[in-house]
């Protein structure tokens, strides 16, 4: 827990400053989207798809420079490759609930797994166009009532669900027991409700990024899809046989399993702000 704090300490000073500073902001995301691609190797043995990847987020980035007019298509294929990766995860799920554990890798040179490699390359696309989309929300300082919104609320659903949940969660979810074998339901009633009060009063409050009805509405689902994301993130380790993501940060699961909840609620907000446009 200890190493859980003094990481989130040494993070948050930095998205802050990241934030004043658009050239620090720029070598954040691309070195968040390097540690993404490693991270997401999954066991993989084969260097070149890294390169693969490198090369194109590069590529990407570079195009950035020249123009910031197509961001809004990270949010288009950051959707379709995490709806895509939902149907790969779920029939991975179904074909292997019974022999899911950490000390069996699935190391997919060796085998045949065509759901696993369309459900690892998929995801990846989705976490890497997903960050960007922090882009498309935060593209100048005044706008960075976009990005505080969901990144507060995220931050207050994981702390008090894990707070709570640790301390008072007795009874299980059976039926996620396969994803996430320490969920609880005090724990999801928490976060549902904490997400709820905190999303409508922050933008109440603060940020004004949406009308009454419609942070209310997104105050409703912005919980819900934060929790999806956590499994979504719990369900592809599961599916991989691997304990954690990476050893980046001291005390947490690697960087992906901070910014699973975090990724998805970027891209939510991002689709709003799409359509409000």
């Amino acid at each position: 827990m200890n190493n859980r704090i003094r990481t989130s300490l040494i993070i948050a000073p930095l998205l802050l400053f990241s934030l004043i500073s658009e050239i620090f902001l720029f070598l954040f995301l691309f070195s968040l989207c390097v540690i993404i691609i490693f991270e997401t190797n999954l066991n993989s043995k084969k260097n070149i798809r890294v390169l693969i990847y490198l090369i194109l987020i590069s590529i990407y980035f570079f195009l950035l420079i020249l123009n910031f007019d197509f961001l809004i298509y990270a949010i288009y294929v950051s959707l379709l490759s995490f709806a895509i990766s939902i149907f790969f995860n779920i029939l991975e799920l179904k074909k292997n609930k019974e022999n899911l554990n950490f000390s069996n890798q699935i190391l997919l040179e060796n085998k045949k797994v065509f759901n696993l490699f369309f459900l690892r390359e998929t995801s990846t696309i989705y976490y890497l166009f997903g960050t960007l989309s922090f882009y498309y929300l935060y593209q100048s300082p005044s706008e960075i009532n976009w990005v505080l919104l969901p990144l507060f609320t995220v931050f207050a659903i994981d702390t008090s669900s894990y707070f709570i949940g640790s301390k008072f969660g007795k009874r299980k979810i059976s039926f996620l027991e396969i994803i996430s074998p320490n969920k609880t339901s005090i724990g999801f009633i928490t976060a549902f409700i904490t997400g709820s009060c905190v999303f409508y009063s922050l933008n109440y409050f603060f940020f004004n990024v949406f009308s009454n009805s419609i942070s209310l509405f997104f105050s409703i689902i912005f919980p819900f899809f934060a929790v999806i994301g956590d499994l979504y993130s719990s369900a592809i380790k599961r599916n991989f046989g691997i304990k954690d993501y990476g050893n980046i940060l001291p005390g947490h699961g690697g960087v992906l399993d901070r910014l699973d909840s975090v990724i998805i609620s970027l891209v939510l907000i991002g689709l709003a702000k799409v359509f409000l446009s």
